[in-house]
């Protein structure tokens, strides 16, 4: 048997590098639809019309489907098809008690140490976030909030070194990201500017238990969405996540 040149060998990494790019764009063009629920639990997808909407063949489109469905955010039914994954509460709780338990340890560990200039930069946010609430008319509305929301939370992050740490968690919760779309569009979203501000005043004047319970009471009010998306929605959810 002929052994394979050089040029063959190039061109094969070449189109196995393809292939991979092109999963991985699948991947994240259709966890993103899914988060912003532009793709709704339940929703059925079909491999050949997503890889030709993508302009990609159907290999890398079914490798993006089963890396989707490892990270708990489609379900592969055998002989019937594949799915948005319901929003499961459990792994929601899950996401939740990770993402406390790392922001509450950063956010001590700036606890009294904020420069007036990180002070201004807080609240800026805190103040932006507010004008867009009271302007329900105003362009990309709720994606320009939840980017101020992330802003806030990852300044902590940012302050130790460590944003990379905040980008990752985000980039693996799915479950409570959906959740929050919900939020937006119920009066959950009106306490969130509160519930920033006593998080700062917590970290400026108060001591570890005053931040932890600041973030504490900010993060388990998404309790209050889930009890009105459930409602209008019940086949969105599973399990009963009541775990911390």
């Amino acid at each position: 048997m002929a052994k394979k040149t050089g040029v063959q060998k190039h061109k094969r990494s070449e189109d196995s590098m393809a292939v991979r790019s092109a999963r991985e764009a699948a991947y994240e063009t259709i966890r993103s639809r899914i988060i912003t629920m532009e793709l709704k639990p339940g929703d059925e997808l079909n491999d050949h019309e997503l890889a030709q909407e993508l302009g990609i063949s159907r290999t890398p489109m079914r490798e993006a489907l089963i890396m989707l469905n490892i990270a708990h955010m489609v379900t592969i039914k055998p002989q019937s098809g594949t799915y948005v994954a319901p929003i499961d509460l459990e792994l929601m709780e899950m996401e939740q008690f990770a993402r406390f338990t790392l922001e509450k340890e950063l956010l001590n560990h700036i606890r009294g140490r904020l420069t007036g200039e990180q002070e201004r930069a807080y609240r800026l946010l805190i103040e932006q976030y507010r004008v867009l609430e009271s302007h329900p008319e105003a362009e990309n509305r709720e994606t320009r909030m939840l980017a101020l929301d992330n802003a806030f939370h990852r300044r902590a992050f940012e302050l130790c070194g460590m944003e990379g740490h905040f980008d990752h968690m985000l980039s693996t919760f799915q479950h409570i990201e959906r959740l929050r779309k919900f939020s937006l569009q119920t009066e959950e979203n009106k306490s969130v500017c509160d519930a920033h501000t006593r998080i700062l005043e917590a970290v400026l004047h108060g001591t570890e238990e005053d931040v932890s319970r600041a973030l504490s009471e900010h993060l388990h009010r998404y309790k209050l969405s889930v009890d009105q998306a459930r409602a209008a929605h019940p086949d969105y959810f599973i399990g009963n996540g009541d775990t911390w």
